[in-house]
């Protein structure tokens, strides 16, 4: 099982489904402590942003990590990703968290879906859309995983024909906890 959530939600999502692995795709500076239990938790500290803009630095919650720059998505960081998720076994759970549980994790997951079933992309984006109306998935994340997959565009070009339609302002208001199964997602109509 796949599961996003919010940072509000990680440590009590992973004490209830205890997964093997956790990926934190969270703001520089705010990467959680590892749940206890989780051998295998993968930290990257990146914004939520496809490019840097020169109006400043982005709002940061006030604190010693308020000052951080900018900081863009990379390759580097796609293919640690790719690795890290080679290393799960999908017989397991994992959790993926970022700020809001909307665009860094639903990126992240829709790489981990389509790298372990990438014949039907299309039903895998309905598949989550159907369970995720909320998922708008971070594009430079979406760019260099397709790259990695070498899809050709198919997964932003199906998220456009299926675009999301729940929105959360990410500052009092998250996005649900978010279960995917991977064999719910290969039998999809």
């Amino acid at each position: 099982m796949i599961v996003v959530c919010s940072l509000s939600d990680f440590e009590n999502v992973c004490e209830s489904i205890k997964p093997t692995h956790a990926i934190s795709v969270i703001d520089p500076g705010f990467e959680p402590k590892t749940p206890k239990g989780i051998a295998n938790h993968l930290k990257l500290g990146f914004d939520d942003i496809v490019s840097i803009s020169d109006k400043g630095p982005l709002y940061r919650i006030p604190g010693q990590n308020s000052h951080i720059d900018q900081t863009l998505f990379t390759e580097k960081n796609a293919k640690t990703i790719a690795d890290f998720v080679d290393t799960w076994n999908p017989d397991n759970s994992i959790v993926i968290h970022c700020w809001c549980g909307i665009s860094r994790s639903m990126a992240t997951a829709t790489y981990t879906m389509c790298s372990i079933d990438i014949s039907n992309i299309d039903r895998n984006i309905r598949y989550i859309r159907s369970i995720a109306p909320h998922a708008n998935p971070n594009k430079l994340m979406l760019s260099y995983f397709e790259n990695l997959l070498k899809t050709e565009d198919k997964i932003s070009k199906s998220f456009n024909n299926y675009p999301y339609s729940k929105t959360y302002d990410c500052e009092n208001n998250f996005a649900p906890i978010t279960l995917f199964d991977i064999n719910e997602m290969k039998e999809f109509k």
